[in-house]
């Protein structure tokens, strides 16, 4: 396994066990609330995807993740077709 798979899987498991914390303390994340959101091709869609992440409680896991993605929001980044955005 590259350093650099070990490394993304290691982000997301991090990332999946801040999420399932959250939600074992009966709270969502903004993602979970508005999905389509988080994926959208519309950049103010997208805009107020990464505005809502401000409040996210595994923000900073999901920033750590978002390194080894290629599309959506991420922790208040925009990836789109290997471009990041804040």
């Amino acid at each position: 396994m590259r350093s650099d798979s070990i490394e993304a899987e290691g982000a997301r498991r991090r990332l999946h066990d801040a999420l399932r914390a959250v939600r074992s303390a009966d709270r969502q994340v903004p993602c979970e609330v508005t999905p389509q959101l988080w994926t959208s091709n519309i950049r103010s869609e997208r805009e107020a995807a990464g505005y809502r992440c401000r409040s996210c409680p595994v923000r900073v896991q999901c920033v750590e993740a978002s390194e080894f993605e290629r599309v959506g929001v991420w922790g208040g980044k925009v990836r789109a077709a290997g471009s990041l955005e804040w």
